[in-house]
């Protein structure tokens, strides 16, 4: 009977993902960290131009109430693309800045092939493979392309580097601040010697948006984002 009631369930949240995307989405997240609390604020932008529809998501994390002292300033990422049919969102930029430190900024150039990253006042290229998402792209590509299955092989890049990671993929249902939510998570496989760790909570029921995260920063600080508000907003010419 837990079993059926489960299937079911899962079945109502999924009819969800039938419907358009609106052209705006906020997500509001709780961080917790090995060294303290913060909030984080996510914004999904979508805009369709000259049949192309076109992606920003912006990014902003900051330490609150006695880490704010030790950890000043804001986080502040940005990635910008194109989405492509069935196959999800193709990043075209994306950009890191922690803090009053200098912007880290990455190209995605599909045309050659390269991916050029731009730190400290210098330039490094590398080959391109087909597929690559940065980070945050990442967590919103399922929006727009299928669920994977079983498992899950991807590249991906912060503002650093290039690498590929393989993700088990499983079914749960989460306890968030906005209620049970089903969930498809996407579990890091950690190789020897690697100490970053990453899991991804996708919402069946919010279009497989993330709903919570938890990941190993630098210097293995590990953070645990989960969802606390989110908003839709509707496209302008919205009927309702």
């Amino acid at each position: 009977m837990k079993l059926l009631l489960f299937i079911l369930f899962m079945l109502a949240n999924t009819l969800v993902l039938a419907g358009d995307l609106p052209e705006r989405i906020d997500i509001e997240y709780k961080l917790n960290g090995s060294i303290g609390q913060g909030k984080a604020h996510e914004t999904l932008l979508l805009r369709k131009e000259n049949d192309v529809q076109h992606y920003i998501i912006n990014s902003e994390a900051a330490a609150s109430g006695i880490l704010r002292l030790i950890k000043r300033g804001s986080i502040q990422r940005h990635s910008e693309g194109v989405i492509v049919p069935r196959k999800g969102m193709k990043p075209l930029r994306f950009s890191d800045q922690r803090g009053d430190k200098p912007v880290r900024e990455v190209e995605f150039d599909w045309d050659r092939k390269h991916i050029v990253y731009r730190r400290k006042g210098q330039e490094i290229t590398e080959n391109l493979p087909d597929g690559t998402l940065d980070e945050l792209s990442l967590a919103y590509h399922f929006a727009f392309t299928t669920a994977p299955k079983k498992t899950l092989v991807v590249h991906e890049t912060d503002y650093r580097s290039l690498y590929t990671t393989r993700y088990t993929v499983s079914r749960e249902i989460l306890d968030t601040p906005i209620g049970k939510l089903s969930t498809i998570v996407l579990t890091k496989q950690q190789e020897a010697g690697d100490p970053f760790r990453k899991k991804i909570w996708l919402a069946t029921g919010h279009h497989l948006l993330p709903v919570r995260i938890i990941s190993t920063e630098k210097h293995g600080l590990e953070v645990d984002q989960i969802i606390t508000k989110i908003d839709y907003v509707p496209p302008v010419n919205s009927t309702q």
